[in-house]
């Protein structure tokens, strides 16, 4: 009985997890099919024009520096901005 106590809870936080990551992945999808006018899967500078707050981050986003943001480089800078938000809060 006592691991039954255990796995809801452990079931709760996995299922969390992955409600807000899916969520998140959808977030990118949806802001690069909103940009995307060539329908290429990634933002050009070009496209990125649309959206103030892309274009004003574009530099840091792409990090690859080829010009293109993918859904993987706005995964990536969501992951270092939650990571140095966590840090500042815990100073």
């Amino acid at each position: 009985m006592k691991k039954i106590n255990y796995i809801a809870p452990f079931v709760f936080v996995v299922a969390s997890v992955q409600l807000c990551m899916s969520a998140s992945a959808r977030a990118d999808i949806e802001l690069i099919e909103k940009l995307d006018l060539d329908k290429d899967g990634q933002i050009t500078i070009k496209e990125a024009v649309a959206d103030p707050a892309v274009l004003a981050s574009f530099g840091k986003i792409d990090t690859d520096g080829n010009g293109k943001i993918s859904s993987i480089e706005l995964a990536n800078i969501k992951v270092a901005l939650t990571e140095k938000e966590n840090i500042s809060k815990s100073e």
